[in-house]
C-alpha cells in the first residue's frame, strides 16, 4: 500500500474518530435545529447560532492574531538565536526537536488563549446584536443628556470590547516579555555564563534587550495606556451607576460631578501623555525627569481619584448633604421611577376619602362586588381538589391561579388548577417503565375549576368544572380539548402516535380510555438518523431501538413552559407562575416575561429572585419591565410571544434583532386578552420600590420621614409581609369607571402598606388588569389626620375578640385544627373591609372546610357562617356576644350537655373587654408602645382561659356553640 493511502486512510479513521467524539454535539445541533422549526422560529435559531459563532470567531482571531505575531516577532528580533550550533550526537539532535517543538507550542500557547477568550466572548453574543439594532428610548440621562439607549445598548458593548482588548495586550505583552526572557537565559545556559547572583542575571537579561526589542515591547505597552485611557472615558459614564458607601445619591452625586469626574478626566489625559511619550521614547530616548513628572500626575490623579473624593464626602458634603445633593437626589427619584415603571400615566397617586363607618348603605350599592370576594385561600383550596379530584395518584395539580370569567353575564372572581401527570407518582411496583413513562403516560387531563366565594353545605368548596372527564356546570367554561401535554410538571419527554396505546384518562377501577395524539406539536422521529439523533441527546438507547416507534411517531420535548419559553427567548427573565386559560373549550398557559438592565442611569437596583429546574437563582436589575405576554397551547405546544408593553427601549431593539419572534398584543385572540393580569412579581419589586421612592419632595426623601413597608398579617402564628392579591373593587377618584353590564368594579391586583415601624394602614397599592386601564398602578392613600388600623391590627383584634377565641377553642377540643385564609382588604369607595375566612381541618379526614368568615371595619369585628350574614351583623349594633351563632348542616350527633354560664365567666369576659377598650384608646392616640402591651395583656388573658376551660372539659358560654 502506498503512502498516499495510508494518509487517506489515517485521515478516513480520524474523522470518524471525530465524528464519534463530538455525535453527542452533533445531535443536540441537529434535534435543536428540528425543534426551531417545528415551532416556527427557525430563523431566531440562526440568528443566535451565527452570532455567537461570529462574536466568538472575532475574538478568537483576534486574540490569537495579536499573540502569535507578536511571539513571531520576538523570534525574528533575537538575533543570538540564529548563533546556536548544536553539539553533535544525541544531544544535540534533542536540543534541535526542542527548538522546532518550541516554535509550534508558541502557536498552540496563542491557540489556547484565542480558544479561550472566543468561547467566553460568545456568551456575550446579545451585546453585539443590541449595539447594532438599538432603538432610542427618548429619555435623556439628567447628566450627559445622552438617550438611556446609550446606556443599555452602546456603553455595554464599548466596556465589552475594551475589556477583551486590554486583555489581548496584557497578554501578549507578558507572553512576549516571558518568550525574551526565557530566550536570552536559555542563551545564557547554553554558552556557559549564567551569572551565580541574581542582581547578575539581572543584568545579564537587560542586555539582551536590543533597541528592536526595547521597541517592540514599548510599543505594546503605549497601546496599553491608549486603552486604559479609553477606560477612563468609559468610567465617566458609569458614574451614573452605584453609590460609594454612605452616599445618599445613587448615580453620581456632588463628590462624583464635582471630584471624581474631573480627576477620570485628568487619569485619563495622563494616560494619553504617557502613551505620547513612550512613542516619543521608540527612537529618541526622553529625560528621565519626563517619566517621573509622568508618573506623579498619575499617582495625583489617583489620589485624588480616590482618596479626595472621600475626603470631600465626609468633611464637605456629609455636614451640608441635604442641600448639595438636593438636585441629584431629585435625579435619583425621577429615574429610579422611570426605571421601575412608575412615572407619568402609569402611576397615579389619589387620595381615599376614607369614613370608618361599614354602613346597610354601602353594603347595598356594593351587593354585587361583595358577592365576588375570594373567600378561597389558594393554599387550602389545593389542599381541597387534590383530595377530591386526583382521582388517581399519578395526577398532581401544582398550584391554583386565580382569573376572572364573564358568566352568565356577570363578571366573576375564579380558581383554577390544571390536573396534570406526574409520572414520578406511578406506581412503583411495574410502574416507572421505560414504556409508561415516555410512552404510555403522555399526558394531564382537564382543569377544576371554583368560583371564590361559593361553598357547599359541608363547607367544601362549589367545583364548577370537575372530574374526568371534565364536566362543566356554567357555560362559557366547556373544555373540548382536556389533554395537557405542555405544563408546569411535564418534565418527560414523550413519542406519540406510536404502536404503543396512549392512556387518555382512567374509566373504571382497573380501566382506561385511550387516545392518538392529533395535534400539530412533536418533531417526527420515524426515520432512523432522527431516532439515532435524539437516542444520542437524552443518552437513551430504547428511542433507538423500540419497535413501537413507527414512521408516524412523533416525539415530543421541552413541554415545561418555562423551558420552553427560555429555549426560544432566553434572554428574557420568566414568571415563576404561568396561569391556565380557557378559551374557546381549549386550554392555554399564559406566562409574564420581563426584560431587565442593570445599566439604567441614577437607578436604585433591587435583586430578583426566581427558581429555575429547583435551584433559587438571584439577578441584580435597575430596570424592569413586564414587555411581553407569552401564551403556550396546552395541546399543540404552539408557543407565542405578545409585545404588552410597546414603550420599553429593550423588547423593541430585541424585535429588530429577531423580526418574527414577537408580534403585538393586538394580536393576541380577544379570548385570551381579556385574561391578561398583572404580575405579582412586578407588583412586588415596585411596591418595594414604592417604599420609598413615593415621595416626590428630595428633602423628605433623603430624611425618610414618611416611609413605608409592606403591611404584615398573622399566619399560623408568625406575621409576614403580605402577599400581593387580585380582587374585584372599584378605584376611586382615578377617571371615569367602566362599566362591565350591572357591574361598576374591575378585576385588580393590592398590597396594603403601613408607615416603617407601625401597624396602621397608609396606602393601598392597586394594579389595574382589566384592559380598558392594563397596567396602570393607583396609590390609594389613607388620610394622615387619624390612625387607620393596619392588617396586623384587625388581625390581633380578630383572634383576641372573645366570641372569636370560645368558638376556636371549642373547636380544638372537637378534634378539629383551625385554619385562617390570608385576610383581604378591600377598598369599598369610602369604606374599607377586611375579610378573613376561617377553616376546620378534621384529624380524620385532613380536608380543610370553610365553616366561618370573619369581616372587620376600624372598630367592628364579626364572623358568621356565610359572608352576606357576616355583613349583615357588621351593619347592625347588635354585640356578637349576644348573637346565636349559626350552626353548620350536620349529621345527627349524640345530645352532649348543655354549658352553664358562671360569674366567673362572666368577670373574666368583662376583663377581656375592658382591656380591648383600652387598647384601642392607646391607638387612637397613636401610642403604640401601650397598644402592643395592651395586646400582650389581651393574649396572655386568654391563654389562661383557655387553659381553665380544658382543665375540666367544660366549657362556659353565654350561648349555646356552633360545633364544626
Amino acid at each position: 500500500m502506498s503512502r498516499v493511502w495510508r494518509r487517506r486512510i489515517l485521515l478516513v479513521f480520524a474523522a470518524l474518530a471525530l465524528v464519534v467524539l463530538l455525535a453527542r454535539q452533533i445531535a443536540w445541533f441537529a434535534t435543536e435545529w428540528l425543534w426551531f422549526s417545528e415551532l416556527g422560529y427557525r430563523q431566531v435559531f440562526l440568528i443566535q447560532v451565527f452570532a455567537k459563532v461570529l462574536v466568538g470567531l472575532v475574538v478568537a482571531v483576534i486574540f490569537f492574531f495579536l499573540i502569535w505575531l507578536n511571539l513571531i516577532i520576538a523570534l525574528r528580533l533575537m538575533p543570538w538565536r540564529s548563533l546556536y550550533r548544536y553539539p553533535p550526537g544525541i544531544l544535540g539532535r534533542f536540543l534541535y526537536w526542542a527548538e522546532t517543538g518550541f516554535r509550534w507550542s508558541l502557536a498552540l500557547i496563542a491557540l489556547a488563549f484565542a480558544v479561550s477568550a472566543g468561547i467566553a466572548a460568545a456568551r456575550k453574543w446579545e451585546s453585539a446584536l443590541l449595539f447594532w439594532f438599538a432603538q432610542p428610548s427618548g429619555e435623556k440621562d439628567p447628566l450627559f443628556f445622552k438617550d438611556i439607549s446609550f446606556y443599555l445598548f452602546r456603553l455595554p458593548f464599548f466596556r465589552f470590547l475594551l475589556n477583551y482588548g486590554i486583555s489581548a495586550l496584557l497578554i501578549s505583552l507578558f507572553v512576549t516579555a516571558a518568550l525574551y526572557g526565557a530566550s536570552a537565559a536559555a542563551d545564557l545556559v547554553l554558552r556557559g555564563r549564567f551569572p551565580p547572583t541574581l542582581k547578575g542575571q539581572v543584568r545579564a537579561l537587560i542586555a539582551y534587550a536590543t533597541p528592536k526589542i526595547r521597541r517592540h515591547l514599548l510599543t505594546l505597552a503605549a497601546i496599553l495606556l491608549l486603552a486604559f485611557a479609553a477606560h477612563y472615558r468609559l468610567a465617566m459614564f458609569e458614574l451614573l451607576y452605584g453609590k460609594v458607601g454612605d452616599e445618599a445619591v445613587w448615580g453620581a452625586g456632588f463628590t462624583d460631578v464635582k471630584i471624581r469626574l474631573p480627576s477620570v478626566w485628568v487619569l485619563m489625559m495622563t494616560f494619553l501623555l504617557g502613551a505620547l511619550l513612550v512613542f516619543f521614547n521608540l527612537y529618541r530616548r526622553t529625560p528621565a525627569a519626563a517619566g517621573i513628572v509622568l508618573i506623579s500626575v498619575f499617582c495625583l490623579a489617583w489620589l485624588t481619584g480616590s482618596l479626595l473624593p472621600r475626603l470631600y464626602q465626609r468633611f464637605v458634603v456629609k455636614p451640608n448633604e441635604v442641600d448639595m445633593e438636593k438636585p441629584y437626589l431629585a435625579h435619583s427619584i425621577k429615574m429610579t421611577r422611570i426605571a421601575y415603571g412608575l412615572y407619568g400615566d402609569r402611576f397615579v397617586s389619589a387620595n381615599y376619602p376614607y369614613q370608618a363607618q361599614f354602613t346597610e348603605d354601602i353594603a347595598e350599592r356594593y351587593q354585587s362586588l361583595l358577592g365576588s370576594v375570594r373567600l378561597w385561600d389558594y393554599r387550602w383550596l389545593k389542599k381541597v381538589i387534590e383530595q377530591v379530584q386526583s382521582i388517581r395518584p399519578y395526577y398532581q395539580f401544582n398550584d391554583v391561579d386565580i382569573d376572572r370569567y364573564r358568566i352568565n353575564g356577570v363578571y366573576r372572581q375564579v380558581m383554577l388548577s390544571a390536573r396534570e401527570l406526574n409520572t414520578d407518582r406511578l406506581r412503583v411496583a411495574g410502574g416507572q417503565t421505560w414504556l409508561n413513562r415516555h410512552l404510555r403516560y403522555t399526558h394531564g387531563y382537564g382543569v377544576v375549576v371554583a368560583p371564590v366565594n361559593e361553598v357547599e353545605a359541608e363547607g367544601l368548596p362549589v367545583l364548577w368544572v370537575k372530574d374526568i372527564p371534565p364536566r362543566s356546570q356554567v357555560k362559557g367554561l366547556e373544555v373540548k380539548r382536556p389533554e395537557i401535554y405542555f405544563g408546569e410538571l411535564t418534565t418527560d419527554y414523550v413519542v406519540v402516535r406510536t404502536g404503543y396505546e396512549e392512556f387518555d384518562y382512567p374509566i373504571g377501577a382497573r380501566e382506561w380510555a385511550t387516545c392518538r395524539y392529533q395535534g400539530k406539536g412533536g418533531i417526527p422521529v420515524g426515520s432512523f438518523f432522527r431516532r439515532l439523533a435524539f437516542a444520542l441527546r437524552f443518552a437513551d438507547p430504547y428511542l433507538f431501538l423500540s419497535g413501537y416507534i413507527t414512521s408516524e411517531s412523533r416525539i415530543l420535548f421541552r413541554r415545561l413552559i418555562r423551558e420552553r419559553l427560555a429555549a426560544v427567548a432566553p434572554f428574557l427573565v420568566y414568571d415563576d407562575d404561568p396561569y391556565l386559560v380557557i378559551d374557546g373549550g381549549r386550554l392555554f398557559w399564559m406566562c409574564d416575561a420581563y426584560t431587565t438592565s442593570q445599566l439604567f442611569p441614577y437607578s436604585e437596583p433591587i435583586t430578583i429572585e426566581w427558581t429555575e429546574a429547583g435551584r433559587i437563582r438571584k439577578l441584580s436589575a435597575n430596570y424592569i419591565r413586564n414587555s411581553v405576554k407569552a401564551v403556550v397551547d396546552a395541546y399543540h405546544g404552539t408557543t407565542t410571544f405578545y409585545i404588552a408593553d410597546p414603550s420599553d427601549p429593550i423588547i423593541q431593539t430585541y424585535s429588530k434583532v429577531f423580526p418574527g419572534l414577537f408580534r403585538p398584543l393586538e394580536e393576541m385572540p380577544l379570548g385570551l386578552r381579556r385574561h391578561i393580569r398583572y404580575p405579582v412579581r412586578l407588583f412586588q419589586i415596585q411596591a418595594e420600590r414604592l417604599r420609598l421612592y413615593h415621595i416626590d419632595d428630595p428633602e423628605q426623601f433623603y430624611s425618610r420621614e414618611d416611609l413605608w413597608d409592606i403591611a404584615q398579617e398573622d399566619i399560623e402564628g408568625t406575621l409576614q409581609q403580605m402577599e400581593p392579591y387580585y380582587v374585584m373593587m372599584t378605584i376611586p377618584s382615578t377617571g371615569p369607571k367602566t362599566q362591565r353590564g350591572n357591574q361598576d368594579y374591575e378585576f385588580a391586583l393590592i398590597l396594603p402598606m403601613t408607615p416603617m415601624g407601625k401597624p396602621n394602614l397608609v396606602s393601598l397599592l392597586v394594579a389595574r388588569c382589566d384592559l380598558e386601564n392594563y397596567g396602570q398602578m393607583v396609590a390609594l392613600e389613607m388620610p394622615r389626620g387619624e390612625p387607620i388600623f393596619g392588617p396586623a391590627l384587625v388581625d390581633a383584634r380578630i383572634k383576641a375578640d372573645p366570641y372569636i377565641s370560645q368558638q376556636m377553642t371549642l373547636w380544638g377540643q372537637q378534634g378539629s385544627q383551625v385554619r385562617w385564609g390570608n385576610l383581604l382588604v378591600i377598598p369599598l369607595d369610602s369604606s374599607v373591609l377586611y375579610v378573613k375566612p376561617l377553616f376546620l381541618v378534621a384529624e380524620q379526614t385532613q380536608i380543610p372546610e370553610l365553616k366561618r368568615v370573619v369581616v372587620a371595619t376600624h372598630g367592628k369585628v364579626r364572623m358568621a357562617e356565610t359572608l352576606p350574614k357576616a355583613l349583615a351583623l357588621l351593619t347592625t349594633e347588635t354585640s356578637p356576644q349576644t348573637v346565636p351563632p349559626v350552626v353548620a348542616e350536620q349529621p345527627p350527633a349524640p345530645p352532649t350537655p348543655t354549658p352553664t354560664v358562671t360569674t366567673d365567666l362572666v368577670a373574666r369576659l368583662d376583663e377581656l373587654e375592658q382591656i380591648i377598650v383600652q387598647t384601642e384608646e392607646s391607638a387612637r392616640r397613636g401610642d403604640w408602645s401601650q397598644f402592643g402591651a395592651g395586646l400582650q395583656r389581651l393574649r396572655q388573658r386568654i391563654q389562661d382561659l383557655k387553659k381553665e376551660v380544658g382543665a375540666d372539659g367544660r366549657t362556659e358560654s353565654t350561648a349555646p356553640l356552633a360545633s364544626p
